[in-house]
């Protein structure tokens, strides 16, 4: 059975897509748009304690939630992605719709960053 190209589950095929720069994520970003759906953006690092403890969680937010692109860019690799971002603080999640940054979460609180994933999906 063929996908339709456009649909988020393109995006994130039930998982995280890695972010290795920005152009790479800009592409990533414009289809979401293309296809209407909110795209979520963590900015993460290899040395950050807090990001080694919500990444896991967030690496199963695909699956329930299919209709959403889940984005991931380390910090001191995507450094460009980072600073177009002006990321501060690490892990910070950015809800991103049609292009524009609606809201940010930066704290390792799997509930709140859960509901407003569920708030703006729907």
């Amino acid at each position: 059975m063929m996908q339709d190209p456009d649909s988020a589950s393109d995006l994130n095929d039930g998982k995280v897509v890695d972010i290795h720069s920005v152009t790479e994520l800009e592409t990533k970003l414009n289809a979401a748009s293309e296809a209407s759906c909110l795209a979520i953006l963590y900015f993460t690092a290899t040395w950050c304690g807090p990001c080694r403890y919500i990444s896991p969680f967030y690496t199963n937010l695909p699956r329930k939630y299919p209709k959403v692109a889940f984005l991931k860019a380390d910090v001191d690799e995507a450094r460009d992605a980072a600073s177009r971002w002006n990321v501060s603080s690490v892990p910070s999640f950015f809800f991103i719709k049609n292009g524009k940054e609606i809201d940010k979460v930066v704290s390792t609180d799997k509930n709140s960053l859960e509901k407003k994933i569920a708030q703006y999906a729907g």
